[in-house]
């Protein structure tokens, strides 16, 4: 990914979402949340998705948790390139994550070329257009689709991917076939989502912090050995996982869904899931911000699953950074 690439995006770095896919849909969950925004974000991205996210930097900015997070960085740690590259971006595009992205929405399947995105905020499209027609060594090809601007870039694996400006509010940005069909979807009706992927959807708890959800976790398995630790043993029972959490001054408020597969006894997945934790109470025990986010950890099987609270405390969130 070019520099450009990877300071307009900030855009494919929710934490935790490495793989690629989407869903679509125009009558949006209500654990999600029926803004404009998300309606239009799960139309766009691709409907065979594994996993679905969603990040409000809008919602974060100012919030001392994720000062905590970032070493007082704000949103301009994803930068990726380096200060003076993306100090350079910034002057001459007027676009800085650290204030103007407020929403990206990520899709990725597992195995797929790149994560795909929707990202929200304000972007002056005429200057970003002048500033990758002045920089050669980006190495991007300008192209158009459906009269869109798009940049491509070619990836380490022969393909191509990069991003469009659709306006001075989105930005979309996927490998080449998926950013096509994106830009094809704007201003149509997108497909209702699978009753899968809609059950997920709908155990989102923190619709307007971070959140994602991924399905088909059964096609990732493997069989694990007997001796292998609890965690792992419960997370080859899951069928699917549904995180979110919102920032707060004060901490990270976290809840996590995992989906068992049909047949599963979800009180021996909690059982080690709670196991998990105790070993890691163990070894973390001189670190005592560690160990009071596990001893706050509560986890209790619900129907279809297990369900895990946490508090991720400042205190924390400033030692994890440190380390």
């Amino acid at each position: 990914m070019t520099r450009t690439l990877r300071a307009l995006a900030a855009l494919a770095l929710l934490p935790a979402l490495g793989l690629v896919s989407g869903c679509t849909d125009t009558a949006v969950a209500p654990g999600v949340g029926a803004t404009a925004q998300t309606t239009d974000a799960l139309t766009l991205l691709p409907a065979s998705a594994d996993m679905v996210g969603m990040m409000d930097f809008q919602a974060a900015r100012g919030s001392a948790a994720l000062d905590a997070m970032t070493g007082g960085a704000g949103l301009g740690f994803m930068s990726g390139g380096g200060a003076q590259d993306f100090d350079t971006f910034v002057r001459q595009t007027g676009f800085d994550p650290d204030t103007d992205l407020d929403r990206v929405y990520v899709a990725a399947s597992e195995g797929g070329p790149r994560a795909a995105f929707v990202a929200y905020g304000r972007f002056d499209r005429d200057r970003i257009e002048q500033y990758v027609a002045s920089q050669p060594d980006l190495d991007l090809t300008a192209t158009d689709v459906e009269g869109l601007p798009v940049y491509l870039a070619q990836s380490d694996d022969g393909g191509r991917g990069g991003f469009a400006l659709v306006n001075d509010q989105m930005i979309l940005g996927g490998d080449e076939a998926t950013l096509g069909q994106m830009i094809r979807r704007l201003g149509t009706d997108g497909q209702a989502p699978s009753a899968e992927l809609q059950a997920l959807l709908d155990r989102v708890q923190h619709p307007d912090g971070a959140w994602f959800v991924a399905r088909g976790l059964d096609r990732l398995g493997g069989d694990l050995p007997s001796d292998a630790p609890p965690a792992a043993l419960a997370a080859r029972a899951a069928d699917g996982v549904v995180l979110s959490m919102t920032f707060g001054d004060d901490g990270v408020p976290v809840r996590a869904f995992v989906v068992t597969r049909a047949g599963t006894d979800t009180g021996d997945v909690a059982d080690a899931l709670r196991g998990g934790i105790a070993a890691a109470k163990m070894g973390v025990k001189d670190e005592p911000a560690a160990l009071d986010v596990l001893d706050r950890a509560t986890v209790e099987p619900r129907d279809g699953g297990v369900e895990v609270d946490a508090f991720l405390t400042t205190a924390f969130l400033n030692a994890a950074r440190a380390d």
